[in-house]
């Protein structure tokens, strides 16, 4: 339980004068509470008032983790009684009601507004919450306001632990890279090699693996295609687009191989994006915008003549997910700031040929930046 993060959060209610903040499984929740809960059909709230502790709605089989998760939280100053369950056969909507009379919440009267998150709220969650503010019959008239950007400002800075976990994933990932470098040979499958690579990040300590892309031959000219049987042959490109999750927190690679010698115009097609990735990754540092920096890696494969082949933006952040702010890229005019995670991973794509894609996490630091994954970049 983060009670800076809960303070912080609370304040953003107080100034735009919202009732209360629901939260469900996920990022936010995780980010704020620490609790790591998975929903499924049913539904798990947190409700964090502009002031004083939050309250939580869980079904049964959850209560005793988050009643225990709390207990040994104190800074956070959150009873057990802060926790209202639910059986199965009874379902959530009485013990909404519990939670609102606890927070004195009458959202059911007048015109209220409450933060939920847009991004991850089911329709599900919104609408028990709206029948249980609705019950007395007063014609509720709840509405709701995302919380989306006061979340993503709140975690697009990393803390001191929020980097050591991010820089430990960025290793996972360059463990798995250096897995499917030494698998990929002529008649290995997209699935043979993708298979190597979970081995190898799990084994170097990978919470789970999120995504694990592989893609070969004609393949590799899908940006986020599909890992599949298609066997390799001499010439093709392979892309490797994977992740890691370490203590909730994402490392993301994609390096690009040539299964023997390349052919001439994917060698200069690959040099073209080694020189856009490592123009935007010098070129990144505080004060910097996104759509600088995208600009810097778009230019570079604009000047080259394949520009039209370069099909979405340069980078996205990382952290709690694997896409969340900052984005890297056109419109994105907000400084970049010291603190701030994200990748570069410009590509060139062509339709029925092949693809080549490299991707870096990059940590920016107050004079500069540091690279977090390590694999060469250089095309074997």
């Amino acid at each position: 339980m983060n009670a800076s993060r809960i303070g912080i959060l609370q304040e953003a209610l107080r100034k735009q004068g919202l009732e209360c903040a629901f939260l469900v499984p996920g990022p936010n929740l995780r980010y704020l509470t620490g609790l790591q809960l998975e929903a499924f059909e049913r539904v798990i709230l947190g409700i964090m008032p502009p002031a004083g502790d939050p309250v939580f709605v869980v079904p049964q089989l959850e209560a005793d983790k988050v009643r225990a998760h709390i207990d040994s939280h104190i800074d956070a100053h959150i009873h057990c009684g802060a926790v209202f369950s639910y059986t199965d056969d009874a379902g959530p909507l009485d013990a909404l009601r519990q939670a609102f009379r606890a927070l004195s919440l009458s959202l059911g009267l007048g015109s209220r507004v409450a933060g939920a998150e847009f991004l991850h709220m089911r329709l599900l969650d919104r609408d028990i919450i709206e029948e249980a503010s609705g019950h007395d019959g007063s014609g509720c008239s709840l509405r709701f306001r995302d919380l989306g950007p006061i979340a993503a400002r709140m975690r697009a800075v990393k803390g001191s632990d929020e980097l050591a976990a991010l820089k430990r994933a960025a290793q996972i990932v360059d463990t798995g890279i250096a897995a499917a470098a030494s698998a990929i040979a002529p008649g290995i499958t997209e699935r043979e090699v993708a298979a190597a690579v979970e081995r190898a990040m799990l084994a170097a300590g990978a919470d789970r693996v999120p995504f694990n892309a592989v893609l070969a031959g004609a393949n590799s000219a899908l940006p986020h295609g599909q890992t599949s049987d298609y066997e390799m042959r001499e010439g093709d490109m392979v892309i490797c687009d994977i992740g890691a999750t370490y203590r909730g927190y994402n490392g993301d690679i994609t390096r690009t191989f040539a299964v023997g010698k390349p052919t001439p115009e994917m060698a200069r097609i690959y040099g073209v994006v080694y020189e856009a990735n490592r123009a935007a990754c010098q070129a990144a540092r505080p004060g910097v915008t996104g759509e600088q920096l995208d600009s810097v890696a778009r230019d570079v494969i604009a000047r080259a003549g394949f520009g039209e082949y370069f099909t979405h933006r340069t980078g996205h952040g990382l952290g709690l997910e694997i896409h969340e702010e900052p984005y890297i890229v056109q419109g994105a005019e907000e400084p970049l700031e010291a603190g701030m995670v994200f990748t570069i991973e410009p590509g060139i794509y062509i339709p029925g040929v092949g693809g080549v894609r490299i991707e870096d996490d990059l940590a920016l630091t107050d004079d500069g930046c540091l690279v977090l994954t390590a694999f060469p970049r250089e095309l074997a």
